[in-house]
């Protein structure tokens, strides 16, 4: 990494300032994906801000000099949106368990220099300083049929089992916040925390 970009740890109400950057870096790197639309910033804004009630969220910045190019969150899956909850709760599966990693999103000039390591490295030390949780979990969207995969999000699926992240095909769920043409639907990856 070069000496101008610097990484920032922020937990619970310490998000708040820098929410409106986190947005707009969130809205950059997701209109990439042809079939998913985050919706509107205003959303997204409000998903945040309820990150910021949460002492047990996290929100890892990455900066170049002063302007934020990557951020990654995280937020206990019980106080997470309840259509994350619904396929654990459906399968006998207690969610105060898991602790839930938020979308990681890095403007793509400085992807492939190790920033993915640092946003998992330091979200799973938070986790396990926790010490409450057993498992660690987060979502990928799930393509439209015929879509075909770009080789970047093959690579990622191959990062995150080297990190110890499988796939659980038979827990799903719809992204809560979009529904008509926008709605897709995500699954979980899950990681016991050791």
């Amino acid at each position: 990494m070069s000496s101008d970009i610097k990484i920032r740890k922020l937990v619970g109400s310490g998000i708040k300032t820098y929410i409106q950057s986190i947005v707009k870096v969130r809205q950059e790197v997701l209109s990439e994906i042809p079939y998913f639309k985050l919706g509107s910033p205003d959303i997204d804004l409000k998903y945040l801000k309820h990150h910021c009630l949460s002492k047990d969220s996290i929100a890892i910045l990455v900066f170049d000099g002063s302007q934020i190019i990557g951020v990654s969150t995280g937020l206990p899956l019980a106080e997470e949106y309840p259509e994350f909850q619904e396929p654990f709760l459906k399968q006998g599966l207690p969610v105060g368990d898991y602790y839930y990693f938020g979308l990681s999103a890095l403007l793509k000039p400085y992807r492939s220099r190790g920033i993915a390591h640092h946003f998992f490295d330091l979200r799973e030390e938070h986790v396990r300083h926790l010490k409450r949780f057993t498992k660690i979990c987060f979502t990928s969207p799930i393509p439209p049929k015929g879509f075909v995969r770009p080789t970047e999000q093959n690579n990622l699926e191959t990062f995150w089992q080297k990190r110890g992240y499988m796939r659980h095909p038979e827990i799903t769920c719809r992204y809560p916040i979009l529904e008509g043409p926008f709605a897709i639907s995500l699954n979980f990856w899950i990681k016991e925390i050791i």
